[in-house]
């Protein structure tokens, strides 16, 4: 066997190994469009790397028929490419999202080790669906209790609302609240040539099946990022990358009491 075909055969096993577990990846662990969200690309560019091209690449550099040390080349590049898979795979499982919740004026992803699942009331928002996530509506609570919640984030430094599963419910329970905060894609705050076409792209991909659409922002995220909304529905449909905060919010409070409180102030 000559090294080009040792090569392409390692490539061609690789390959099959890796669609597999990219399969998982985006059809099962990060369904669409939490994978745009969770920033999980940069785990799959180390699996690319490592899987479809280093590893074929050593293949084509030590392969030679009648090294004597041939076998054991190829097994330490076999451990470095499966170590690197298992890796990657273990870290974005742990990381896959679990939970889409909305809190106040925003989605955030959480994921299952970021929460108390024994504080969750619903029996329908303890399973996850394959194939899909959680959705959840956080609701603010009232009063007294909102009092305590506030002094419990604040003062405390406990978690936010979309991580305190006791205030969570069916996302049902919330759609009018959540329609209330959907705003129109022509709010998006465009500011580059790539915005807007970012924009478009979205209405033409969804205006036959959604002729209404509007955005939530994402929260928590280190890229600005918009969740699209089907109107009708109040169902979250896509994303676009593009930044989804007034620009007269800049310096807002991020945590979801401070929110509230900003909006009854004004």
């Amino acid at each position: 066997m000559t090294k080009i075909r040792a090569a392409g055969v390692h490539l061609l096993l690789s390959a099959i190994v890796v669609s597999v577990i990219f399969a998982v990846i985006f059809f099962v662990w990060y369904p669409a469009p939490t994978f745009q969200i969770a920033g999980a690309m940069d785990i799959v560019f180390i699996l690319i790397g490592v899987d479809l091209v280093l590893g074929p690449l050593l293949t084509l550099i030590v392969y030679k028929q009648d090294k004597k040390s041939l076998k054991f080349d190829l097994s330490v590049i076999a451990f470095i490419q499966l170590s690197a898979l298992i890796y990657g795979s273990y870290t974005l499982y742990l990381e896959r999202p679990y939970y889409m919740v909305f809190a106040v004026d925003r989605f955030n992803i959480v994921g299952e080790q970021d929460i108390d699942k024994s504080s969750i009331r619903f029996d329908e928002l303890q399973k996850k669906p394959l194939g899909d996530v959680i959705r959840v509506f956080a609701r603010l609570p009232e009063g007294q209790v909102f009092q305590e919640f506030l002094d419990s984030v604040i003062v405390n430094g406990e978690p936010d609302l979309e991580r305190r599963p006791e205030f969570w419910e069916p996302y049902e329970n919330g759609k009018s609240q959540i329609a209330a905060k959907i705003r129109s894609l022509d709010e998006l705050n465009i500011e580059t040539p790539l915005d807007a076409a970012r924009v478009q792209r979205i209405r033409e991909r969804h205006q036959d099946r959604y002729p209404k659409l509007g955005f939530v922002p994402v929260g928590s995220l280190k890229q600005d990022i918009g969740m699209v909304m089907d109107v009708e529905s109040i169902e979250p449909i896509d994303v676009v990358k593009v930044n989804p905060w007034k620009n007269q919010n800049t310096g807002q409070s991020n945590t979801a009491a401070g929110r509230h409180e900003t909006e009854a102030a004004e």
